[in-house]
């Protein structure tokens, strides 16, 4: 595999919410930074067609651990509700991310797929000495996803209830 390829194979169990529950989320570009604001910084959509349809675009500027931003756009590129989300990406890096969801006890289980291709050119040049630092640099912000959806499915919930 190029050095500036990536694939991440990660799950996520989210407690008291349902599979539906979480895709409502998950497929909504524009709640990113209100989830999993430790790493989204920006997310704008660019275009009308409305939340969790296939083809919305939305810009986004993120960053993990490591001193830098990424910039991209992200294409939904398949949706079911309840069940599956696929978004490509464009820009800093090119890619696939794919959420299935099944129920699993009280919750939802989220099993992940992260294809990536970085092009951002300084990056692309550094990968075959850094290829170590990205990968850790994405493990550093899976977790805080994974933390980040719960709490704010869980604040939905509150708010709701009240």
């Amino acid at each position: 595999m190029p050095s500036n390829v990536f694939r991440f194979d990660e799950r996520w169990d989210i407690p008291e919410a349902t599979p539906q529950e979480v895709w409502d989320v998950l497929s909504d570009a524009e709640l990113l930074p209100l989830w999993w604001g430790d790493v989204y910084k920006e997310v704008v959509p660019l275009d009308k067609k409305g939340k969790g349809v296939v083809g919305s675009r939305a810009r986004a500027r993120a960053r993990g651990a490591l001193p830098y931003e990424l910039n991209f756009i992200i294409e939904a590129a398949e949706l079911e509700p309840g069940r599956l989300v696929v978004v490509k990406t464009f820009g800093d890096f090119d890619g696939l991310w794919r959420a299935e969801l099944s129920p699993s006890g009280n919750g939802t289980r989220v099993n992940l797929i992260w294809q990536g291709t970085v092009l951002r050119p300084i990056l692309k040049f550094l990968a075959p000495l850094l290829r170590q630092a990205f990968a850790w640099n994405h493990r550093w912000t899976t977790p805080r996803g994974e933390a980040g959806l719960r709490r704010y499915l869980s604040g939905r919930k509150n708010r709701q209830a009240a």
